[in-house]
């Protein structure tokens, strides 16, 4: 009876060790793809605000808007799934009176897309655009 408790007690050790090893594995690997996707996305980050340097933005006031648009220009190998443009309007000390986002998808390699910024708020006195892969 001793033998056959024993061997039971060192069959359940056995078991929840070989699970508290499997979730460690598992949590390793879960870690290492987070990191790869992190590392990809800074990679994609980087490229598409050297892409967004080359963007001439334009102040466009109408009877009832305002816009800032400019051109983008897929000048990777790659399509592009996303695009963000981020903006803030800024008054005349700094403050930001607007603050939100516009974005593009599917850019093919070598075409370009119009931008435009649409602005509820045309009394702004500066801006700042900035160009992202991901929304987060």
């Amino acid at each position: 009876m001793k033998k056959v408790l024993l061997g039971v007690i060192i069959g359940f050790v056995v078991i929840i060790g070989g699970c508290a090893l499997m979730l460690a594995q598992g949590a390793s690997s879960v870690n290492h793809a987070i990191e790869e996707t992190q590392s990809q996305s800074e990679k994609e980050n980087k490229k598409i605000e050297e892409m967004a340097k080359n963007i001439t933005w334009e102040i466009k006031k109408e009877d009832y808007m305002t816009k800032i648009v400019g051109v983008f220009e897929n000048t990777s190998n790659e399509i592009i799934d996303y695009v963000q443009f981020d903006y803030k309007l800024l008054g005349k000390d700094g403050t930001v009176i607007e603050k939100s986002f516009t974005n593009e998808s599917d850019i093919a390699p070598g075409e370009k897309r119009k931008v435009e910024i649409l602005c509820e708020k045309d009394d702004f006195d500066s801006y700042e655009i900035i160009a992202t892969n991901t929304a987060f």
